[in-house]
């Protein structure tokens, strides 16, 4: 499909370009027109309004009457009509085309009184009373023997041009020419046209040659939709504050006191023993170490040889009072005072026993 597309819109293309060359160069329309009519059988001719102006508002009119004298004449249609009243006269209607000025024969007018009453300005009959070259009914004149030539200006859309050919005088060559101060463009839309085709030949022949599946990819790569915000949910923040509140609710030891193990009583099974020298001097004797009260993970913490680990993240520290490391000087008195509290237990319970036996 591409490889028929693209060279008629490349063809296409290359013709319209060509047409708007030939249109601003061989086939650029004359500045100049001219257009001129025969007429015979009448000594007035007259045009139409609006005729003045049809190609350009400036025109030079030219009569050739062979003979006699000769005059033309620029003035609105009210006055020609009343200086052509009860005389006929050839009506220049406009262009039949552009080299040739279309031609209409009118009868006579209404007569003598109709001119006067319809003029307002001529008075007595005009051919008769006073010249066509000395009416003042007319803007502008001109006059020449067999020929004349006036250039107008098409002020107003019901000025007419009027032409005597005078006594005697029924045929003449009249010709109107216009210079054209602006051109009509016919290139512009061509080249216009031309560069419309060479960019859908670039399309057929890239985009739209490329199957379907793979436009729609390079579009969506080439618009990325933006990445939203992950939203947290009301469950998710609720366990997460309660995550956050759980380690300061962690239960602590209980604050009973502990049983005091009797004296000779065997705690090798659960509890070390450990032997020190008492401060009262009684001699060695045996204590009772309670495990609960030592952070064994700590210690063992403490004694291992450190091993180069990747670090990880730290967790949130936790209240561990409850386990914290005790130091030997602590440790040392706190078995000094269980020595002195079982050595009183056990004097006070000899001394118990021997009044015992004296009250038998």
């Amino acid at each position: 499909m591409r490889g028929v597309v693209t060279p008629i819109f490349g063809l296409l293309a290359v013709a319209a370009i060509a047409l708007g060359l030939l249109n601003a160069t061989v086939w650029q329309p004359s500045r100049t027109i001219t257009a001129d009519a025969k007429v015979t059988g009448t000594r007035y001719i007259v045009t139409d309004p609006d005729v003045l102006g049809l190609v350009d508002d400036r025109v030079t009119i030219t009569a050739d009457g062979g003979s006699g004298t000769v005059c033309v004449a620029i003035a609105s249609s009210k006055d020609a009509t009343g200086w052509l009243a009860g005389h006929p006269y050839t009506r220049l209607t406009g262009l039949s085309d552009w080299t040739t000025l279309s031609t209409e024969r009118a009868s006579a007018g209404t007569g003598q009184s109709g001119s006067q009453s319809d003029s307002g300005d001529s008075g007595d009959s005009g051919d008769e009373d006073v010249a066509f070259a000395d009416s003042d009914m007319w803007r502008s004149v001109q006059c020449g023997d067999g020929s004349t030539e006036i250039k107008a200006t098409s002020s107003a859309v019901t000025d007419v041009a009027l032409v005597d050919l005078g006594e005697g005088g029924d045929s003449a060559d009249v010709s109107f020419t216009w210079t054209r101060k602006t051109l009509p463009d016919y290139s512009t839309p061509m080249y216009f046209l031309g560069g419309l085709l060479v960019v859908l030949a670039i399309l057929t022949a890239s985009v739209f040659a490329m199957p379907p599946h793979k436009r729609r990819k390079r579009v969506v790569e080439s618009d990325p939709i933006p990445a939203r915000e992950e939203e947290v949910s009301i469950a998710e923040a609720f366990t997460g504050s309660l995550n956050a509140i759980k380690p300061s609710f962690t239960p602590k030891s209980s604050g009973r006191p502990r049983r005091r193990h009797a004296v000779g009583s065997d705690t090798s099974s659960s509890i070390p023993v450990v032997r020190i020298e008492g401060e009262s001097g009684t001699g060695t004797q045996p204590v009772v170490v309670d495990p609960s009260s030592r952070n064994l993970v700590a210690d063992a913490g403490a004694s291992a040889t450190p091993a180069p680990t990747t670090p990880e993240p730290q967790p949130e520290p936790v209240d561990d009072s409850a386990t914290s490391v005790i130091s030997q000087d602590e440790l040392q008195a706190y078995f000094a005072r269980l020595a002195r509290e079982v050595g009183e237990e056990s004097t006070s319970g000899d001394d118990n026993g021997d009044d015992g036996k004296g009250k038998e």
